[in-house]
């Protein structure tokens, strides 16, 4: 019964200590002196943002491998955004300024469809990015 009390007593103290990184704001003033640099250039020593400038082909490597196939295999895919994206850490921006946790901007889902009796075609995963509303 004491150690079930222990237990709850820590879960409860993680579950605070988590919630406050979780309320964390953005280190503005800090990311404000990081120097940019853009998706396929050489990053400086030490901290800096990333940008994944708007338009531009983003080269995303696919792999799949495991046990069950005989040989791992790979492509790579290009896809492009709307606008700008700056990155640094779990902080994302659109405009440079305004930072928020990437799982605020970002809906990110992932689908695999492998064939079957009711799903007669060759597999298919399926990426899914999408904004977030503000």
């Amino acid at each position: 019964m004491k150690q079930q009390r222990v237990v709850a007593k820590l879960a409860s103290a993680s579950l605070v200590l988590l919630s406050g990184c979780a309320s964390l704001s953005p280190p503005t003033e800090k990311l404000a002196t990081l120097p940019v640099v853009n998706l396929g250039e050489q990053p400086p020593a030490g901290e800096f943002i990333l940008r994944l400038p708007a338009g531009k082909p983003i080269p995303n490597r696919v792999v799949v491998k495991g046990s069950a196939l005989t040989a791992p295999a790979e492509h790579t895919l290009n896809i492009s955004l709307p606008r700008d994206v700056y990155i640094h850490q779990n902080w994302v921006s659109e405009d440079g300024k305004n930072w928020r946790t990437h799982d605020k901007v970002f809906d990110i889902h992932l689908k695999l469809l492998l064939p079957s009796d009711v799903y007669p075609r060759p597999p298919e995963l399926e990426l899914r990015l999408d904004r977030k509303a503000g």
